[in-house]
Order: C-alpha cells, then sequence, then structure tokens
C-alpha cells in the first residue's frame, strides 16, 4: 500500500513537472516589462469659450470634472489648474477665478474649478483659442522672470552664490520648473487665431524652457471633425495642433462630458503610449499583454479583445492579476513601429495608471 501511494504521488509530481515546463517560455522568448507610471507635477491651463452659445457646455465641464481630477487624486499628481477665455481682446490670457489657480491644497476643488470654468457668456463672438493661451503663458513667464530678478536683487554681497541659487530655487504658481504642461481647450467655435498651427506649435513646446518640448501637450473639447452634429464648427485647428502634440480631443456634442475629462486625464498625467523593445524581434511574434489591479475599474477594460479576473479570486485588490490582452491595429489598438522598435499604443488602448505592460516576443530570425 505505502508503495503504491508513493508510485502514485511521483506520479502526480512527475505530471506537475511536466505542466510547469511546458508553462515556461523557450529560450529564445523576450518579455520586456515595463509600469505605467504618471508625471510628479503638471500645470493645465483651460482655455474656455465664454461665447454666446457656451453656457450649457459650461455647466457640462463643471458637473463632470470629477472624472478629470480623480485620475489626478489617484497617482498622486502635485497639479496647480488656471482658467482664461478665448476672448483676446477684453481677457487677454487673464485666470478667471478665485482662487485663480488650484492646486491640491484648495478647500473643495470640485466647486473651485465649477465656479472659475463659468466664466460667462458675454465674451467676443471671435473665438480665438491659441492666442489666449500664448498671452497667459507670455505673461505667466514675464512674472516668472520679474520674481527671479528680485530675488537676485536682494541678494546680500555676503553670499555670492545667492544669485545662481535665485535661479533654481524662486518658487513659481505656475510654469513651475520640471512640471508638465497640458493646454486645454474647449469651444464650440474652430480657432481664429491669426497665427498657422505651426507658429503656436513651437511657442507651445517651447513654453516650459529649450529642451522640455516633450513636456507640454493640448488636447481639445470641440466640434466634430469632420462633420458638425450639434450646430457646432469642426475643430480642425485645434486637433490638427493636437495632434502634433501627442493630444487627445472629446466631442463638444456629447451630453456627458465625463468620459472625454476621463480620457483627457490620462493624457495629462503624461501616460506613456510607446514602449520599447529591447531586442529587435520576429514582428509575427509579438504578444502584448496588459495587467492590472484586481480592482480595476471596467472603464480601463474596455479596449481589451479579451481580459481575464479569474486570477483575482482570493487575491488582494492591488494585485496585478487582471490579464487584458489588447486590440491590435485601428484607433484604440497596439501597433509594432519597425522604425523605432517600440510598441505604441493609440486611443482607448493606452495603458491606464498601475497598469503593467508586457511585451513578448521572439528575437529576430527566431521563432516557433
Amino acid at each position: 500500500m505505502i508503495r503504491s501511494l508513493l508510485l502514485t504521488a511521483l506520479v502526480v509530481l512527475s505530471a506537475c513537472q511536466k505542466e510547469k515546463l511546458q508553462a515556461a517560455l523557450p529560450p529564445d522568448v523576450r518579455v520586456d516589462t515595463y509600469q505605467q507610471t504618471a508625471a510628479g507635477k503638471i500645470d493645465v491651463l483651460w482655455v474656455v469659450d465664454n461665447s454666446g452659445s457656451m453656457a450649457p457646455r459650461q455647466e457640462n465641464l463643471a458637473k463632470n470634472f470629477g472624472a478629470f481630477i480623480d485620475t489626478f487624486a489617484a497617482s498622486s499628481v502635485d497639479y496647480r489648474i488656471a482658467i482664461t477665455t478665448t476672448d483676446m481682446f477684453k481677457d487677454k490670457g487673464r485666470f478667471v477665478g478665485v482662487p485663480s489657480i488650484l492646486s491640491p491644497q484648495t478647500p473643495n476643488v470640485l466647486q473651485a474649478f465649477a465656479t472659475n470654468v463659468k466664466v460667462g457668456i458675454d465674451g467676443s463672438p471671435y473665438e480665438t483659442g491659441f492666442e489666449p493661451a500664448r498671452m497667459a503663458l507670455e505673461r505667466v513667464r514675464a512674472e516668472n522672470d520679474a520674481a527671479v530678478q528680485a530675488c537676485k536683487g536682494a541678494c546680500k554681497a555676503s553670499d555670492p552664490g545667492c544669485p545662481s541659487a535665485c535661479e533654481e530655487n524662486t518658487t513659481f504658481k505656475f510654469l513651475r520648473r520640471g512640471a508638465y504642461l497640458y493646454i486645454v481647450f474647449v469651444s464650440d467655435e474652430d480657432d481664429k487665431s491669426s497665427g498657422d498651427i505651426r507658429y503656436y506649435y513651437r511657442t507651445f513646446a517651447t513654453a516650459m524652457g529649450i529642451g522640455n518640448d516633450g513636456t507640454v501637450t493640448t488636447a481639445a473639447i470641440m466640434g466634430d471633425v469632420p462633420t458638425n452634429t450639434c450646430q457646432a464648427t469642426p475643430g480642425l485647428r485645434y486637433k490638427a495642433l493636437s495632434d502634433l502634440t501627442g493630444g487627445q480631443v472629446g466631442s463638444i456634442c456629447d451630453a456627458n462630458f465625463a468620459s472625454t475629462l476621463h480620457k483627457l486625464a490620462d493624457n495629462a498625467v503624461g501616460l506613456r503610449r510607446t514602449f520599447a523593445l529591447q531586442d529587435k524581434p520576429n514582428v509575427q511574434t509579438i504578444q502584448v499583454r496588459v495587467r492590472y489591479p484586481c480592482n480595476v475599474s471596467t472603464e480601463l477594460l474596455k479596449a481589451c479583445a479579451s481580459s481575464d479576473t479569474a486570477a483575482c479570486a482570493g487575491q488582494p485588490k492591488d494585485s496585478l492579476n487582471v490579464v487584458c490582452t489588447p486590440v491590435q491595429g485601428g484607433t484604440d489598438g497596439w501597433s509594432y513601429e519597425a522604425a523605432k522598435n517600440v510598441v505604441y499604443f493609440a486611443g482607448d488602448s493606452v495603458p491606464g495608471l498601475t497598469a503593467q505592460v508586457e511585451l513578448q516576443y521572439y528575437e529576430e530570425g527566431k521563432g516557433p
């Protein structure tokens, strides 16, 4: 009997070992793993249309702003939020509201934004988004430069290191050192600024200083392109600029901005879209998986071709046991870019915060 039990145990153990060997990856298979993270600091400038047709759109923003700010809170982003209008004649890029710059320390920040974003409907019918944004950034830079000069003017002769310290340590309220800049245009008319799109692209790209162009993104909630569905003018210029800077766009015609604001928030916190492969792949063998914690929202799983939550049974909520297989190709799927040797996630397929991205492939010239 004992011998029989021992033989049975050896058979079971042998079967388990075979299963493990079968599950192991062949030696030529690579799995490159990345964690999706967010930017530490973000300055957000909203440029909101204040012409006669915008009251319901402003109300829509106010009611659904939680979908935007919740992403910032979840990622512990140190943010600053300011609002100006599309009226370049009266407001000229001036920040509106009290307080005019919101932060994580602002009491009841949702209500403060809801109040500030209702910028009224008595603004110029000649709606410009790009020019007021340029004016706002130019004014802030001048204020920051003045603060640095004031610091230098207060330096004492006994402290020779003071002037250079002013350049590095003067505190800015907006356009802060090391922060990303995210500009959101909200209008039911296309931008009417006189400068061409490339001019504004260069202007905004260098707003954080030379060499920091990759930290500036523009986005828009605008009239649908190519056709309008709610008496809104297609936001062709807004979309063109957002495409250049890697930003997202949403429809001003939506009855509820929550989904768009969630998408913009993911974009704003600097979620990575491209993930490099460590070796040249056999392209036909590339497999992409995105692992999420067990308490992942259903919204993040919408872009999955399939998702598996079975491994979450009995596991902690923050364990990365939800496996999403994202769609390949299309406007909301992943693709391989050979020139850069990266996997690029488009549209809604961008992995969310805390996700783990796994890129599995055979090396070039090898395969099953």
